[in-house]
């Protein structure tokens, strides 16, 4: 029998406007990726797509060729649009897969879909993750004291003691550093470069944080990136440390934020 189970409490994710809220209080929680976008550089993409149409053809990537500055926004939230959908697709799969009664299920094989929902089971499969006592995908974790609420792919309650924070990543390219002059994050995480390695640390390092708020007596073992390889059609384990005080700092920024906004 699958050690999988769905959580239920409190909290709960609203997908439209995906805002956490609290089913008593009804009060609306900030969300942990709002928080970190917060310290991360802006992108200017207005800017950037109006350089890009002033550019020469014969330096110009192919791509933006003969586009208008609006084309070129539209394309970029194209491509963004894909991207979430295809991510969501391979979550959705892994969390049925997880939710089965029989974890033995594997899909028909004879539609593209069905090639696809193997191929990523297999992947799954073959990362061979302990399971421990239980397992909760899509677990929302809260802090009515800081106000903030997140979700994580997936929690894992090794045994009385201790858990594990896993997330699934579907990126076209995964950055360990930042490729452009090594961009820090703004203070006072400027010790951390700007790059998707430093942003889904912090990310499941929160989560880590959140889910101790809950549970004080237990400890984070691992917080690991699930990266799903698309050209491989697999997952790689991208194991990260627990960055516990920065976790903290960001946690307390964010109430910070909150209390000088309302005076």
């Amino acid at each position: 029998m699958s050690k999988a189970k769905i959580w239920v409490g409190d909290v709960y994710l609203e997908p439209v406007k995906h805002q956490y809220h609290h089913k008593v209080t009804g009060k609306i929680y900030k969300s942990v990726t709002t928080t970190l976008s917060s310290i991360e550089p802006h992108f200017d993409a207005d800017s950037v797509a109006e350089a890009i149409t002033h550019q020469l053809d014969t330096i110009k990537q192919e791509r933006y060729i003969g586009l208008t500055k609006q084309e070129i926004l539209d394309y970029w939230q194209l491509l963004n649009d894909e991207a979430n959908i295809y991510g969501t697709k391979v979550h959705d799969i892994v969390e049925k897969y997880l939710l089965r009664n029989n974890p033995h299920y594997y899909p028909p094989d004879d539609t593209e879909e069905g090639i696809f929902e193997g191929k990523v089971i297999d992947g799954y499969r073959d990362l061979n993750i302990d399971g421990g006592i239980a397992i909760w995908p899509e677990r929302v974790m809260f802090s009515e004291q800081y106000e903030l609420a997140g979700m994580s792919d997936l929690v894992i309650d090794i045994d009385d003691v201790f858990f594990d924070i896993l997330d699934y990543k579907t990126n076209k390219i995964f950055n360990f550093y930042n490729p452009y002059g090594f961009e820090t994050l703004h203070k006072p995480f400027d010790h951390l470069q700007a790059s998707q390695f430093s942003i889904y640390n912090l990310q499941l390092s929160v989560y880590a944080f959140l889910y101790m708020l809950e549970f004080p007596k237990r400890k984070c073992r691992q917080i690991v990136v699930l990266y799903w390889d698309k050209e491989l059609m697999n997952f790689k384990k991208i194991n990260m440390p627990y960055l516990k005080y920065e976790a903290k700092a960001l946690v307390e920024l964010h109430y910070y934020n909150i209390v000088k906004n309302s005076w």
